[in-house]
């Protein structure tokens, strides 16, 4: 059976005597609420511009016994379903109220919905043309019969790939697959085989299978390229394969930064509150936006008089924001609505921690039913007055105490911070702000992000840790024994204090995402990766923040390490899973480099030796040619030197085999 690319395609239209109606539901219905679903699909004031895409979910909330929303399907074979919904305004002088007003969705489990625009709207073009039920049908068809078969990439492979601009890189994947794809429709008899050389080809045919692997290595690989063929049009449909879980369409993380980041700072006007003003009254807006969507508060993003579809982009960019740009935590999407309004309010307060995208004013006067809310006109972020306030207690308050020192750790007190609100979030957007103003990409803020959330449950790890006794999410000495021998596990700090201090500033919020659904899945995820990750022997990513920090290391510990890469990095999954940790935007094997420089005659050889393992590696190779020249000048001496001496060694050895027998032989004769 082929797969099933959209579920189901809805038509609604607007009726000037019973409002906004549900009209067609095809092939069956997915929901009973006809109502509400048609005024999702005809947002408010639709009618005053001529179109309008939106998105919306449906299936959000599943039933988990540690989940704080209420279980609204009954089953969990219900999934989470991406609405793409495109609104169209046709002016027509003849009928009542002189315009028609339609809207149709494509209801799918793909995150890319958005490569189903054009195909749908040519769709509803038809539909005001011809308003029939085959419309659906048509559109239905088509989509499903879209050819879908991508290469299949690994969660590390995907990170690899979404941070490099090389478009060659897993080409050999598609080249398989091209192979398994011309395999496949190659005649079971030929007619006439050119014998004479042995190729096997069928005279008169084009060798399918090199035809393949000649275009795959034309095509870009961040995309799988494929088409819809709809009425008769083939439209080119371009997935992207590098998007993480949890982002959803297209959005712009920099329009949410610019949005809410002002020109002149301020203090924060509401009182304070400990999930949320992790900077005290000088909390960064989009880091007080963080906090809460990472605490699981009720957000809501309102543009007065705005497309649906705008306040939808804020949204999806904010489940990035919180999730680590979807690739560190979950939970995000089965809590947004994108586009909502009153007919759905209902709904939306039985969710815990939403986050929702809305048009109508109104909802900035009920401040009972946010605790944040992000005007995308004012660029202001507000606080409601009715958030639950948090009792305080000894752990949130130390940063609060500018003279107590940090009892949080066995041995020496550390030192009092010198900011009470200083935990670097300032210094973070102050980069990300630099980063922006000096053009850098989307992929690179997001990339950023992705770091920073990551870091943040590195953090967490070692809080519980300390708090708790034990963790389930990180990495530590219990899950991985042989990390003692590989310098440990967790952050990197400069010293005790500075660790002290930033988990102290950092233990509100942490306590507060600890009580949310995206808190248990990294728990369930953490508790998967363990068992099936490859490198089990070393933290690598502690080990990389170790490599960049390499002054400060003795010179037996860093032979230790680049011994450690030799030995347990050797498998194909082993070298992704190393090379993952090292993004090409980031320097890639750069601070691995450094051993091709070291004194120890031992590190020079265990790194080149390391190197030119991972210059055996497709992935790998991309790697060493991405080392600046003079690294990758040095590493091809030394490569050289490494080889000669592995030669010499080699015949020193079968000399002295060759002597040893002789020397047997000689004695055995006498």
């Amino acid at each position: 059976m082929a797969p099933q690319h959209v579920t189901t395609i809805l038509l609604a239209e607007f009726d000037i005597d019973q409002g906004s109606v549900l009209t067609h539901q095809y092939p069956t219905n997915i929901t009973s609420d006809n109502h509400v679903l048609a005024e999702l699909m005809l947002p408010d004031g639709a009618h005053l511009r001529p179109a309008d895409w939106t998105i919306f979910f449906l299936n959000q909330v599943k039933p988990a016994p540690w989940n704080g929303n209420k279980a609204l399907t009954e089953s969990t074979e219900n999934p989470l379903l991406y609405v793409l919904n495109l609104v169209r305004t046709n002016h027509d002088a003849s009928i009542r109220r002189g315009a028609t007003v339609k809207a149709m969705a494509i209801c799918t489990t793909h995150q890319y919905l958005h490569v189903y625009k054009p195909v749908l709207l040519l769709a509803l073009e038809n539909y005001f043309k011809n308003p029939s039920i085959e419309v659906l049908k048509t559109l239905y068809e088509s989509v499903n019969s879209m050819e879908l078969n991508p290469p299949d990439l690994s969660p590390f492979e995907r990170t690899i790939l979404r941070s490099s601009d090389n478009k060659e890189l897993f080409i050999e994947k598609f080249e398989a697959v091209a192979g398994e794809d011309s395999t496949a429709q190659q005649p079971q008899t030929p007619s006439k085989v050119d014998m004479a050389h042995g190729l096997g080809i069928v005279v008169g045919q084009t060798p399918k299978g090199k035809e393949a692997a000649t275009a795959a290595k034309n095509r870009d690989c961040q995309f799988y390229e494929t088409k819809v063929v709809y009425d008769g049009i083939k439209i080119p449909i371009r997935v992207p394969l590098s998007i993480n879980p949890e982002e959803v369409g297209e959005f712009s993380l920099i329009k949410l930064i610019t949005t809410f980041s002002p020109n002149s700072p301020s203090q924060n006007p509401h009182p304070y509150h400990a999930h949320l003003d992790s900077n005290g009254p000088n909390t960064h807006p989009i880091m007080l936006l963080m906090n809460a969507l990472l605490t699981g508060k009720r957000v809501i993003f309102l543009g007065n008089g705005h497309p649906a579809g705008d306040v939808a982009n804020f949204v999806l960019a904010a489940c990035a924001l919180g999730s680590g740009s979807g690739g560190v935590l979950r939970g995000f999407p089965e809590r947004a609505y994108p586009y909502t309004n009153l007919a759905g309010i209902d709904h939306l307060l039985t969710c815990k921690g939403f986050i929702a995208g809305v048009t109508n004013q109104l909802f900035e006067d009920r401040t009972a039913w946010w605790d944040v809310l992000c005007n995308i006109d004012t660029g202001k972020i507000t606080v409601s007055k009715d958030i639950i306030p948090l009792a305080p207690t000894a752990l949130s308050n130390m940063h609060y105490d500018d003279t107590r020192p940090l009892q949080l750790f066995s041995g020496a007190a550390s030192a009092p911070p010198s900011n009470k609100y200083d935990n670097g979030d300032n210094e973070f957007m102050a980069d990300i702000l630099s980063a922006i103003q000096a053009h850098y990409g989307e992929m690179v803020i997001r990339a950023k992000f992705q770091d920073y959330v990551t870091r943040f449950v590195q953090l967490a790890a070692q809080y519980e840790e300390q708090t708790y006794g034990q963790t389930h999410i990180g990495i530590n000495r219990q899950n991985t024994p042989e990390s003692s021998k590989y310098l440990g596990t967790g952050l990197v700090f400069s010293d005790e204090a500075s660790r002290a201090r930033e988990i102290a500033v950092n233990a509100s919020r942490i306590e507060g995402w600890r009580a949310t659904t995206s808190y248990q899945y990294l728990k369930d995820d953490h508790k998967i990766w363990l068992t099936t990750r490859t490198i089990r022997c070393m933290d690598v990513k502690r080990v990389i923040a170790l490599l960049k920090q390499a002054r400060s290391l003795a010179p037996q510990d860093v032979s230790l390490l680049y011994r450690g890469f030799l030995q347990h990095i050797v498998s194909d999954k082993q070298v992704i899973e190393f090379l993952a940790c090292l993004p090409l935007s980031q320097g890639g094997l750069f601070c691995v480099a450094f051993g091709l420089f070291h004194p120890m005659a031992s590190v020079r050889n265990d790194t080149v030796a390391f190197f030119n393992r991972l210059n055996q590696h497709p992935t790998g190779q991309v790697y060493i040619r991405s080392l600046n020249k003079f690294e990758r000048n040095t590493y091809e001496r030394l490569s050289k030197e490494y080889t000669l001496q592995v030669e010499n060694s080699i015949k020193q050895h079968q000399f002295v085999k060759q002597a040893r027998l002789s020397s047997a032989g000689s004695i055995l004769a006498s």
